[in-house]
């Protein structure tokens, strides 16, 4: 009897914790027929649900909370749809409508999306005032840190659940490794348990093996004749004091506009140990010798001619180009992200002009 009660107890706890983490959706827009298709964040069918009427509906467990798309095509690539809209998939009643004046879709009913849904409209304000021709510019500016501090408060207000993920993600650019690993310690163990926090916390410890004081790590690439040339070839190489790790593509615009700087500096004081790696997120071959010929770059380049899809780019934690990385001769890293004046200021800081 006693083990009788104890597979009821697991039966009944299982029940619970299925109860306590249901969704339930249901979406009513008009005009909508067929099938809806509900994907995750990568593109991937979870579910679909007939349309009668405009009405459609889907239920199930979430048992860690993420960003989810519904819409109104199987396929994930289809890029115009009669119907798409985002959601945070979390416990609770979802609804989705649609406005009858404007035609817009509203998603409402559990925390994060109704949260979303007034962040938005704020941000939706401030976006039509900041594009009004008769917006003056010292108003533009005001809008910007209106903007900082709306997304601030939101975050801060919302670390409990989805909204505060996605606002998390968007602060990143802005934290060293180590703070955002405290960021986001901060949420609940559930959320952390999830899809984006994980991928994020995997992210953010890599960040924290590139900040300054860390050891640099190898990159093996192939430069224009197809030579493998090692990043530990550079940064121990006699002449080299330090060596800067630029990560680029000659389709960045930003990029481009860091070459004069990265000259300025090359020429400057590569005869008195300064070295750059240049390392490409190139896939067109003649595009990226291109530039490096018309701009008169005259470093150590490699590629693997195959964009963000770099192991480098893994193993530094680079999110956006421009990005990089000034190491000495020790092999230590000493400061990242130097950009503009920065470089040459830090370099002739170090090297003495």
């Amino acid at each position: 009897m006693k083990k009788l009660s104890i597979f009821a107890a697991a039966a009944l706890l299982l029940c619970s914790c299925a109860s306590k983490n249901k969704y339930v959706i249901e979406g009513n827009v008009a005009g909508l027929e067929g099938k809806v298709y509900l994907f995750d964040r990568h593109g991937n069918l979870l579910d679909s649900a007939a349309v009668e009427a405009g009405a459609f509906r889907f239920e199930g467990v979430a048992a860690h909370p993420d960003i989810r798309t519904i819409a109104d095509s199987a396929d994930p690539q289809q890029q115009v749809h009669a119907f798409a809209t985002m959601l945070f998939l979390e416990p609770g009643n979802i609804a989705i409508t649609q406005n009858e004046t404007e035609g817009a879709i509203a998603v409402s009913g559990t925390p994060s999306n109704d949260a979303y849904a007034i962040f938005n409209a704020a941000i939706k304000k401030l976006v039509e005032e900041y594009r009004n021709p008769e917006t003056s510019a010292e108003r533009r500016e005001a809008i910007g840190e209106e903007y900082d501090k709306l997304s601030d408060e939101t975050y801060a207000a919302n670390i409990g659940n989805q909204l505060g993920v996605m606002l998390l993600k968007e602060k990143s650019y802005e934290l060293t490794g180590q703070e955002l690993l405290d960021e986001i310690a901060k949420f609940p163990a559930e959320l952390q348990a999830g899809e984006s926090l994980t991928a994020l916390k995997e992210h953010a410890e890599k960040m924290a093996k590139t900040e300054a004081g860390q050891p640099y790590i190898d990159v093996a690439q192939p430069n224009a004749a197809g030579e493998t040339v090692t990043l530990k070839s550079v940064v121990e190489n006699p002449a080299n004091k330090y060596t800067l790790v630029d990560f680029w593509a000659s389709w960045c615009g930003p990029c481009m506009g860091e070459v004069p700087h990265l000259k300025k500096t090359y020429e400057a004081f590569h005869d008195k140990g300064f070295e750059i790696y240049g390392i490409s997120f190139d896939r067109d071959r003649d595009k990226w010798l291109g530039a490096i010929e018309k701009n008169g770059m005259d470093w150590i380049h490699v590629s693997e001619l195959n964009r963000f899809d770099n192991q480098a780019a893994k193993d530094y934690a680079v999110q956006a180009i421009p990005s990089n990385f000034l190491i000495d001769s020790t092999g230590a890293i000493v400061a990242k992200n130097l950009r503009g004046e920065e470089l040459y200021e830090k370099v002739s800081e170090l090297l003495g002009e």
